[in-house]
């Protein structure tokens, strides 16, 4: 069977530090407790998307150390039902890390070292088990591999005539100047409020997706906003919806860190189901406040408890 979904990104084991409040420059807090857990966009997001599709129907592409961090990766990977045959083990890297600091309302502060993530090169994609899986799968999730390979597979999937999601993350930080010749075909651009600012170079939500929009001519752009829910931008209108209540679903928030994920990762699988862009979105914004009640990384929900609770919410 070939994967559907196709996922490239980082790779990282997560050292969770929960603490009362976050330190402010030059603060000692205590640290409550300690989780070490995998973590990483990339693997985050396949497996989000794996709980909802089912074994065997995402496939990763990333990179790893050769160290005991990576085969723990793998397997648990594997244990998610992601295809791991892209996933490769890099000499004289060790595995990306990543350090998250949680304060008691969720907030968190996230510092990485990207390790093997970095040694992902264009070469990497023409190797035969990875154009297998990308002349296979119906939709491609590109989040933030190195610079040059993003391009380079933003590229292919617009050779394959594939449908491309593109979630830039930390290469946000190289501007929209760097990117324009890439982002021609997108079909959808994804980004957290801080991302789209910096991304655009210009403040405020509505100007932002304005300069955005005249890049990414064809995209439709998804923004999370945090507690004030999602927006979702298409041939200049602008949808926006609220928060998930919690406290409706009788939940309560534990850590944020990977919501943003969990909503990539629902709203890629929700569009290789066959739903439409708003069914996906809304499926999403809930599967992103699902998985901030969890206190691991990749807490998202499987596809039923992610339907049962919109059905519960909504009605």
């Amino acid at each position: 069977m070939s994967p559907d979904l196709a996922v490239t990104g980082a790779l990282n084991w997560d050292i969770n530090l929960f603490v009362k409040h976050l330190p402010l420059s030059g603060q000692e807090v205590v640290v409550e407790k300690i989780d070490r857990v995998p973590g990483g966009k990339g693997g985050n997001v396949s497996v989000a998307a794996s709980r909802i599709l089912g074994a065997g129907h995402v496939a990763l592409l990333a990179c790893v150390g050769r160290d005991d961090v990576g085969k723990k990766q793998i397997a648990i990977l594997k244990q998610e039902g992601v295809d791991t045959t892209a996933v490769q083990s890099l000499d004289r890297l060790e595995s990306g890390q990543a350090y998250i600091t949680v304060d008691e309302k969720g907030s968190n502060v996230i510092e990485t070292h990207f390790g093997a993530n970095a040694g992902l090169k264009p070469e990497h994609l023409m190797l035969p088990p990875v154009q297998s899986i990308l002349a296979g799968t119906r939709m491609l999730v590109v989040i933030d591999p190195p610079r040059h390979v993003a391009g380079r597979l933003l590229a292919e999937g617009r050779r394959l005539g594939r449908s491309v999601m593109w979630h830039p993350g930390v290469l946000t930080r190289f501007g929209l100047s760097e990117f324009t010749n890439d982002m021609e075909d997108l079909n959808y651009l994804v980004l957290n409020e801080h991302e789209a600012s910096l991304f655009a170079g210009v403040k405020g939500l509505d100007n932002s997706l304005a300069k955005l929009a005249k890049v990414a001519t064809k995209a439709k752009i998804l923004v999370t906003l945090g507690s004030r829910g999602a927006a979702f931008y298409s041939a200049g209108k602008l949808s926006k919806i609220p928060r998930i209540s919690l406290e409706k679903l009788g939940r309560r928030v534990v850590n944020t860190t990977g919501s943003g994920d969990a909503f990539v990762g629902a709203f890629s699988a929700y569009k290789v189901l066959g739903s439409d862009d708003m069914t996906a979105f809304r499926y999403a914004n809930m599967a992103g406040a699902l998985k901030a009640c969890h206190p691991e990384t990749r807490g998202s929900p499987t596809r039923k408890e992610l339907e049962d609770s919109y059905k519960k919410y909504f009605g």
